[in-house]
This record gives structure tokens, sequence and C-alpha cells, in this order.
């Protein structure tokens, strides 16, 4: 009995330290996206040189981020990946469905300025709002 609590207790660490992890990375990506647009958007600098090489850093942080999450599903139990499964599903359906709906409406002008990260906000959101339910409906 001891052996197993204890065995719990490691795997409860283990698993707060991934998604700390995970959360670090994640900040990090966005953080580094934010300032490579706003950056560019309010000419910070007026160099193609940095521009690029602000994009090629942001893409090296989502990659490692991506490698992150991997590591974080293989680490959880069968009930985590499962929550998350459901929610990248849904995430992945509403952002399919949304990205197509979005497009005919920019098509037939409804929408005049059009920007990708109204899509990506919906899929963030869906899924974070997946995660929350799954974690609800299974406590």
């Amino acid at each position: 009995m001891k052996k197993l609590a204890i065995e719990s207790g490691d795997f409860t660490a283990r698993f707060v330290k991934n998604n700390i992890r995970l959360l670090g990375w994640v900040f990090a990506w966005v953080a580094t996206m934010v300032f490579a647009d706003k950056a560019e958007l309010y000419q910070w600098y007026s160099s193609d040189f940095i521009s690029i090489v602000a994009i090629v850093i942001n893409a090296g942080i989502g990659i490692g981020m991506i490698v992150t999450y991997v590591r974080f599903l293989k680490e959880s139990d069968e009930l985590q990946r499962k929550i998350q499964l459901d929610a990248l599903a849904l995430a992945m359906g509403i952002g399919l469905v949304g990205s197509f709906t979005y497009s005919l409406l920019v098509t037939a002008k409804f929408i005049i300025d059009a920007e990708i990260s109204d899509i990506i906000l919906l899929m963030v959101l869906t899924y974070i709002v997946g995660i929350i339910v799954g974690q609800v409906r299974y406590r």
C-alpha cells in the first residue's frame, strides 16, 4: 500500500512539473510571436534580417512547445489523454468549420479586416473550454 501511495505521489508531482514545463513553452512561444508581430507592425527595426531571425526563433520555440506537449501526453494517464484528445478534436472541428465559415463571410464582404488570429483565438478558446468540460465531467 505504501509503495502505491509513493508511486501515485510521484506521478502527481511529475504531472504538475510537466504542466508547468508545457505552460512555460506556450508562454514563451506566444511572447516571441507577439514580439515579432508588434515589432514588425510598429517598425521598431527596419531590417528584414531581424524579422527573419525573430520568425525563426518563434518557429523554434513552437517546435519545442510541440515536443513538450507530446512528452506531456506520453507521461499522462489514460483519462488525461482522453480529455486532451476530446478537447483537441473539438478545437480542430470548430477551427475547420469556423475557418471555412469565416472565409465565406470575408468573400461575401461581411468581414472586411480578416485576420488569421481570429480563427486561432477561436480554436484556443474552444480547446480551453474542452479541457475544463472534460475535467469537470470526469471528476
